[in-house]
Parts: C-alpha cells; structure tokens; sequence
C-alpha cells in the first residue's frame, strides 16, 4: 500500500514491566517485612530457639505539645513491675542475712537480757596469792624510810575470812604480827583489811587498817594505809 512504509515506522513499542521478586511470608525466619511493621509481630532472629529466656525492653517516644525537642520515655510497665520486684526481693534477702550475723539475731542473750551479761566479781583467793612472800618495805607518809622485812603469808578464803598473816621485823630486830581478812577479789588485786595480833608488843600498831595486793610480774606489791605505821609499801617475792 501506497505509505505503508510511514505507518510501520511509527507504530508505538509496548512498555516493557520487570516483574516484582516474590514476597516470601512473613513467619520464615530471615524473610523482609513490609515498612511499618510494629517491633512485635516480628520473627525471632535466627539461632533465639524456644528453650531460652530473652528479656526486651520496648520504649516508645511521645513528644508532647508545646514541648520543644523534649521527649519522655515511658518503658513498659511488666518491665518496671519486674525490676521493682527484683529490688523487693534484694533487700529482703540482704535483711534476712544480716540479721543471721552473729551479734545481729533478735534473739541474743545480751538483747534478751536488754545489755551484757552480768558477770559477778570473785569470792575466794586466786591461785596465784596462794603462798609466802618476803620483801623489804619502806616508808610512803612524807620521807622514804627503810622499815625492815615483811614476810606475808596467804591462803585460800573466802570473803570475810583470814586470809594470811603479815610479820613485820624492823630494822633493829623487833617484830609485830598483823592478821589479814579478806574483804573483796578483784581483777587486779585484793583486798584486806589488817588488824594486829593479840600477842603484839605494846610498841606494835593494833588499829584497824587496809591492806591491798597488787601483782606485779612475779612479785606482789603489799601497800598499807595504816599512818601510825609509816604507810608501809613492800615489793614481795615468792619464797614458798
């Protein structure tokens, strides 16, 4: 046909479409998801099987109006429960091992008596006095003055019974006899209370006086307060 060469030259060319890949469905592990597809209704990744325990947290941003450029994260709310309750269990079990520490326990004896136990002072002589002591005493009531020997003796007593005797030999021979009565037992010492002997010399001190032993290393310290005698003090040793 007479322009049939026009024609063919511009018969339009069809639109040539690439087909869309296949979506592949949403409950295979590693398959995309459609934009917008909320965090939850995702699959787990690969490798998080149904055996283990994994925790998330989910947080959303709200912006409020007439707030510039401030956001407030609210975090979900069995998350916060589940932290509250961990802390809650925490602190119990801390304040139940605490109160297991020994000084700790409600109960103690020192509570339950409402303070320490009391503990009652001793009543008979230690060991330790039990014995004969000798040594030289001097003068304590103004000058220091050598007084001559004492040699003490003491024995096992309880409160309110003899407890030892003390004879005193001066310098120039003369010898008075004191009896000792224990009056109290302490940690550091005892105590006595001095009296002189019925078959004393007339120039002997017969009044009522105290007397109190102190160890010292080995030794014992006899010190009285009697003022007619000179307040003696006298360092013993142990010679029996």
């Amino acid at each position: 046909m007479p322009g049939g060469g026009e024609a063919s030259a511009h018969t339009p060319i069809p639109e040539q479409r690439v087909p869309h890949p296949p979506t592949q469905p949403s409950g295979r592990p590693g398959s995309p998801m459609a934009p917008g597809t909320p965090p939850g209704d995702r699959p787990p990744a690969p490798g998080n099987s149904p055996g283990r325990l994994s925790l998330s947290v989910t947080a959303t941003s709200t912006q409020e109006p007439g707030a510039q450029g401030r956001r407030a994260r609210r975090v979900s709310c069995t998350v916060a429960l589940a932290v509250a309750g961990a802390l809650a269990a925490v602190t119990v079990g801390s304040v139940f091992v605490f109160d297991l520490l020994p000084g700790n326990r409600a109960d103690d004896d020192s509570s339950a008596g409402g303070g320490p136990a009391y503990e009652a002072p001793p009543t008979t002589v230690p060991a330790a006095y039990v014995g004969t002591w000798e040594g030289q005493a001097n003068s304590r009531d103004g000058i220091s003055i050598p007084l001559g020997t004492f040699r003490m003796t003491v024995k096992q007593a309880e409160v309110g019974e003899q407890v030892g005797t003390v004879r005193h030999t001066d310098i120039f021979g003369g010898i008075c006899d004191d009896v000792l009565t224990l009056k109290q037992v302490t940690k550091k010492q005892l105590v006595a209370t001095s009296v002189g002997a019925k078959a004393n010399r007339d120039v002997c001190n017969q009044a009522l006086h105290t007397v109190r032993l102190t160890p010292v290393g080995d030794d014992l310290v006899y010190e009285s307060d009697s003022k007619d005698s000179g307040r003696p003090k006298a360092r013993l040793s142990r010679i029996k």
